[in-house]
């Protein structure tokens, strides 16, 4: 009987091992031929959206050090479109932002509001070098009001507003790429344009016979030719912490030694999936743009901005 079973056994797992070999085949075949259909379906688009709220707050009872209560909100939007094939790349990226922040018994003022649209085409002809072509346009989106100078009826003055100023950069050059993490452009073939929408900063420099953003009295736009000069680090420092930083020279052909210069870092510390901390810091420089500067006069000056925002992210892409 033993030698019974032990000879059903031997013949079972003779016709078993064939059948089982041809189904791990199968299975194998299977997932190969699998691979190139989902890179097929991906194809050479590829999407990223992250949205993120940032907020501080502080609160003093009876503290003997002094200060005041504050309390900020931050939000923020980053995403971008990209095309990629082995020689034409399209790069689409939006940034949008907005915060703000209320001190002790204080209004709420802002503390953040940009609106940042850019598309760039490069075609490479090496791995270290590609013909690039660019366009960027700034903006934001309320209004923004000088606290420190006040009108007649000790409202905080208008400075600025949805599409006034808005400045549009375009250029085409050369783009090289020395090694993965920095991009250098140089594009002779450049221009940049001021755009002011609103008639009530439009009235406001005809009233004071300046003009504003460098416009003269009265008028709206004004573009520029010139040369840019744009560079960008996209650096992982250590794990999960990356800097990215964003340089943009513009240089007008007609007045060729007063560039106007924005530069704009970002660290970047990653703690999970959904929490983040981030440091910001943009400087900006036009010549023709007259500001209150901190002692009391008017001209122009470096404008400096700098945030630190913990993030809370929701992400989506492809």
């Amino acid at each position: 009987m033993r030698g019974s079973l032990l000879g059903a056994f031997v013949l079972l797992m003779t016709i078993a091992r064939p059948l089982v070999a041809q189904v791990d085949s199968k299975i194998t075949v299977d997932s190969l031929t699998k691979i190139p259909t989902q890179k097929a379906q991906a194809g050479p688009w590829s999407w990223y959206t992250k949205f993120g709220v940032g907020f501080t707050t502080v609160q003093l009872t009876n503290w003997t050090g002094g200060g005041q209560d504050a309390i900020s909100v931050a939000l923020n939007c980053l995403a971008s479109y990209d095309y990629t094939d082995s020689v034409f790349y399209w790069d689409n990226e939006m940034q949008l932002g907005y915060g703000l922040v209320r001190q002790g018994k204080q209004a709420i003022q802002k503390s953040d509001d940009r609106i940042i649209l850019s598309t760039r085409a490069s075609h490479r002809t090496a791995d270290w070098y590609r013909f690039t072509g660019f366009v960027d346009l700034r903006s934001q989106f309320v209004d923004g009001f000088n606290y420190g100078a006040l009108d007649t009826l000790g409202n905080p003055t208008l400075i600025s507003s949805f599409f006034a100023p808005a400045f549009l950069t375009a250029a085409l050059g050369a783009e090289l790429r020395p090694v993965s993490q920095v991009r250098i452009l140089a594009a002779p073939l450049s221009s940049r344009s001021t755009f002011v929408s609103d008639d009530r900063i439009i009235a406001a420099g005809v009233a004071t016979g300046d003009g504003v953003f460098g416009l003269a009295p009265g008028e709206r736009s004004r573009t520029s030719l010139g040369a840019v000069l744009n560079a960008s680090i996209d650096w992982e420092m250590f794990t999960n912490v990356t800097l990215r930083t964003r340089f943009n020279g513009f240089m007008p052909y007609e007045t060729p030694d007063l560039w106007v210069v924005t530069l704009e870092n970002a660290v970047m510390m990653k703690v999970n999936n959904w929490l983040n901390i981030q440091w910001l810091a943009d400087v900006f420089y036009d010549d023709r743009i007259p500001v209150l500067r901190t002692d009391g006069t008017t001209g122009p000056a470096t404008q400096l901005r700098n945030q630190l925002i913990v993030n809370i992210n929701w992400n989506l892409g492809s």
